[in-house]
């Protein structure tokens, strides 16, 4: 019990200045302090990279271990600073104050860290070795930079989409200029990112202290503008690489691109399922069929607009978010003084999902129309748990919840007042 309250003690400050953060509309980079640059499972990429001969191999697994030993103990002492740091202040805003500090002294000591490792690795190799050096910072970077990502499609790794897809070797050969172009534009933006968000940490820090939310969004407007570049290399190089691949391997690569970038447009076609059941009839007469083909048909094409329209609308109001999740605080925070405060700016994805919820009942509806009631019996009776979904989507349950981010950072809402995370009921 006592060592469950330490950590709670010790994870508090954090927490705080988490919350404080995103009141200023996404990820301000105080967290990312307390992240290694290597992992243990790092030990990997390492070797396959680099190449490394067995008997170097047992020195960077201990070269791994002595950085990640060390990085522990500068995070506790860190995180032991700021407890010390929260009892010596007051409760209110105020005690984001200070609170900073023991983070931006660890800053350089943990880049130290990682630089030393990785001096120490790159002295163990041979000259062939040192030659595959950028293609592994590159690697690492691209890893490690693509975790840390706030708009959907900023994260996604094309090369481990194609690596999953095992493509044939004339295949990968006939892309492979576009996947080293697309390597190299990445990791160009995803340092300038990097170097974005440093240069702008002093000023954050500042805004934090006074709880400036003006300043802060102006701030997270500015990091935002690195994350479309990075967002705009992916999107450009999923049409690339696309167009290089022969059929039917880039047209397979673009829709697994896109839907592991863009997960709320692209999710699994809803009503899949209940057409599979529906086709499991045996007794649809020809005209029920043609019934039937034709909305599975209307259906088809409407999905496929949507999921444009969708992949548009993230694209253009994602960035606005930190503006959204910031009013949306102040209104909080002047309802709970009794004031007014500016209206939220709405949720452009609330209406198309309101749509999609409404097409998906639309169509399902048609096809039972077409149904006899013994037809539906049997659906009813040999599927467990299939049951017709409300015949409407009450709106205000849509927007009126706060969705949760998804761990991957890709395409989720956040605790601004968005609306919920839309699942369908399928059967």
């Amino acid at each position: 019990m006592r060592h469950l309250l330490r950590r709670i003690v010790l994870a508090a400050p954090l927490a705080l200045l988490t919350m404080a953060s995103a009141q200023f509309g996404g990820k301000a980079g105080f967290t990312e302090a307390f992240k290694p640059d290597i992992l243990p499972r790092d030990m990997t990429l390492i070797v396959e990279t680099l190449k490394l001969e067995d008997w170097q191999r047992p020195i960077v697994e201990s070269l791994i271990e002595d950085y990640t030993a060390s990085f522990k103990t500068g995070c506790d002492a860190v995180r032991e600073k700021m407890v010390e740091l929260a009892k010596a202040q007051k409760g209110g805003p105020k005690t984001i104050k200070g609170l900073l500090a023991p983070i931006e002294q660890w800053q350089p000591e943990k880049q130290k860290l990682f630089n030393d490792f990785m001096e120490s690795v790159k002295g163990q190799l041979s000259e062939m070795q040192r030659e595959r050096w950028p293609k592994f910072e590159r690697t690492l970077r691209r890893e490690r930079g693509l975790q840390d990502s706030d708009l959907s499609g900023e994260g996604v790794d094309l090369i481990a989409i194609a690596r999953q897809m095992q493509l044939p070797p004339d295949a990968m050969a006939a892309s492979q200029a576009a996947f080293d172009e697309y390597e190299l534009a990445l990791d160009k933006a995803l340092l300038a990112r990097e170097q974005r968000i440093d240069a702008l940490m002093p000023g954050f820090t500042k805004a934090m202290e006074e709880m400036d939310m003006d300043q802060g969004v102006g701030l997270q407007k500015q990091i935002m503008e690195a994350r479309v570049v990075v967002r705009g290399v992916q999107d450009e190089s999923i049409e690339r690489i696309s167009a290089t691949l022969p059929p039917p391997h880039g047209g397979e690569f673009r829709e697994r691109a896109l839907a592991a970038g863009y997960k709320e447009a692209f999710q699994p076609d809803p009503l899949a399922s209940f057409f599979q059941v529906i086709d499991g009839l045996t007794d649809l007469t020809a005209d029920q069929k043609a019934g039937i083909a034709a909305a599975r048909s209307k259906w088809n094409t409407t999905l496929t607009d949507l999921r444009g329209r969708m992949l548009q609308t993230m694209r253009s109001d994602e960035p606005n978010k930190p503006i959204r999740a910031t009013k949306a605080a102040q209104a909080r925070l002047a309802a709970k003084q009794g004031k007014t405060a500016e209206p939220v700016p709405a949720d452009a994805m609330v209406p198309l999902r309101n749509e999609k919820n409404r097409l998906v009942q639309e169509t399902r509806d048609a096809v039972l129309a077409l149904l006899t009631p013994e037809q539906k019996e049997k659906i009813t009776a040999g599927i467990p748990g299939l049951r017709p979904p409300p015949s409407q989507v009450d709106p205000a349950q849509i927007e009126g919840g706060a969705r949760a981010k998804p761990a991957n950072g890709s395409g989720g809402g956040d605790a601004e007042g968005d609306a919920p995370a839309h699942k369908e009921t399928v059967p």
